[in-house]
């Protein structure tokens, strides 16, 4: 977010690279890399930039809070598992202060339990046929480790809509869908959490697709946002603010249609207890005694 901001203050002073060059006596391909989130700035060259482009008292506000945001040093860049795209993605969320969610497919990786995801990720091992065992383990222990973020002291608040579908689409067996229902109850009962169910049966607008809008400093006059948008094997980040705005319109929307979260927890435990449970019992039931 940072890198785009200075590229279009950039471009809206008239400037080029090679002016910065001729003005600032930095090589072209710093303000590239600058520009394209290839490597980091500092504070001092960040004012540098600013008083160049004659910022205002605003976006040198938000410019300076996106660098205050920016981790020195991630621990999710440690892992090479998960595609390029989705580390940026990563980037964002450890950042957040809020991210709102739409979800037609699956339940969301920060409510996934470790079964469930382990059961995600062997799906896609065999289409991603170079996934190895480790790196799925790798990939889960990732899943279950950014689920920090929801209970830490400073708790990320999410405001997530899913699909009904997602309660019925069996991932596993029996034993995985009870045990996640069960994990969805619970962490919707937390303070920073508001989870909605959108029925089945509900008005919508055509959504084929899973996206979030991930923000910083809500509701603030630097209020930052961007959109991921959640797509099979890959995902597209945009800050475009026409694109943000369609998408923000599109998920309240949603919410106008989705059930509170009193009515989607009787929901989830109504599902439990008429689809998963009997399941799983009869699956138990089948499954092979051990000899005595």
């Amino acid at each position: 977010m940072l890198a785009a901001e200075l590229r279009r203050m950039r471009e809206s002073a008239f400037l080029t690279g090679e002016d910065l060059k001729a003005r600032l006596g930095w090589s072209t391909s710093k303000v590239s890399r600058i520009e394209n989130a290839r490597i980091g700035i500092s504070a001092e060259d960040l004012d540098i930039l600013l008083n160049l482009y004659q910022a205002t008292a605003a976006d040198r506000q938000r410019l300076v809070t996106l660098l205050d945001h920016s981790p020195a040093h991630p621990w999710w860049r440690a892992s090479s598992t998960p595609p390029n795209d989705f580390h940026q993605y990563l980037d964002f969320e450890a950042v957040a202060d809020l991210i709102e969610e739409w979800e037609i497919r699956v339940v969301p990786g920060l409510f996934q339990v470790a079964d469930y995801a382990r059961c995600l990720l062997n799906a896609w091992k065999r289409i991603e046929s170079t996934l190895t065992p480790r790196e799925l383990e790798e990939r889960v222990t990732l899943r279950m480790r950014r689920q920090d973020r929801v209970t830490s002291d400073h708790p990320l608040q999410l405001n997530t809509i899913i699909d009904e579908s997602v309660l019925l689409r069996r991932i596993g067996d029996a034993t995985v869908m009870h045990a996640q229902l069960v994990r969805l109850l619970e962490i919707s009962e937390l303070p920073n959490v508001t989870l909605r169910v959108l029925p089945l049966d509900a008005d919508r607008e055509i959504m084929d697709g899973s996206f979030l809008l991930i923000k910083l400093s809500p509701g603030e006059e630097v209020e930052q946002r961007l959109l991921y948008m959640d797509n099979v094997g890959s995902g597209t980040i945009s800050t475009d603010e026409t694109h943000i705005y369609q998408f923000q319109r599109a998920f309240e929307n949603l919410a106008d249609h989705a059930l509170p979260p009193e009515l989607t927890r009787d929901l989830i435990a109504r599902h439990d207890r008429q689809r998963w449970r009997p399941a799983m019992a009869q699956e138990n039931h089948h499954s092979p005694r051990e000899s005595t």
